[in-house]
């Protein structure tokens, strides 16, 4: 079977969301299933708790991939661009990206079109004029700065930076922008898209950018260059559930 069959006659992107808690059991079964260049990443980490986080993050990978792999975890090698962006080193059809932030990972996996995806925790800024100001297009920034209640600024500004993220991530080692040279939608009642891409709208149509509200209190956002696919959301799973299956 071709891997790129798993996804179906439809062009389709899966999305799975893990949370990063485990027992210690759990835990060290995540850890088996990593290279030892993977296990050593996550032991130069200061904090326990990180290191254990990497482990499960990784080890999810390997377990989501598995299965259109039609293989075992342990047996995916990964390659990594000169910007550090992981990928098969198989020749395969399918393409993968992955993001953490506070308690939860998030994954896309696809065929034949490469992907990015973000995912942030929401809390408060306290410097969200500044950050914006600096990272964000001056349209962006000016319609942010617009919105006078604190929680929709929160929200526009976390829709905003997802979907850039997963646009720089999607490229990878590719053509790199800088964040305020190309701009996104960020308004709640408007879907997500990109208006232009380095002042170039036509680019900006090559692009399918998708918003995601992957747990309670998170913004997530896909972003690949292809028209837009069906997703397939997998509620978040716990660890153990992941490893047994589920």
């Amino acid at each position: 079977m071709n891997d790129a069959d798993s996804f179906g006659e439809q062009a389709e992107v899966h999305v799975w969301a893990v949370w990063l808690k485990a027992s210690p059991e759990v835990n060290r079964a995540y850890r088996r299933l990593l290279w030892p260049d993977e296990v050593a990443r996550a032991d130069r980490f200061a904090f326990e708790h990180l290191t254990r986080s990497h482990e499960l993050s990784h080890g999810a990978l390997r377990l989501l991939l598995a299965r259109f792999l039609k293989c075992k975890p342990g047996d995916i090698a990964f390659r990594f661009g000169p910007r550090g962006k992981p990928m098969l080193q198989s020749d395969s059809q399918i393409h993968f990206n992955m993001a953490h932030s506070g308690s939860l990972a998030l994954y896309a996996i696809t065929a034949d079109c490469e992907i990015g995806v973000d995912v942030e925790e929401l809390r408060d800024i306290p410097e969200i004029e500044q950050v914006a100001s600096r990272y964000f297009s001056k349209p962006e920034a000016a319609q942010l700065l617009s919105i006078r209640s604190e929680l929709a600024a929160r929200d526009a500004f976390f829709r905003c930076w997802t979907r850039k993220e997963a646009y720089i991530k999607a490229v990878g080692d590719g053509l790199y922008l800088p964040l305020d040279q190309f701009q996104v939608t960020l308004e709640s009642d408007v879907p997500a898209r990109f208006i232009h891409i380095g002042n170039d709208s036509a680019s900006a149509a090559e692009w399918t950018l998708q918003h995601l509200d992957p747990a309670p209190n998170y913004f997530g956002a896909l972003a690949y260059r292809a028209a837009p696919r069906q997703i397939v959301f997998h509620e978040p799973l716990d660890p153990e559930q992941l490893l047994n299956g589920i």
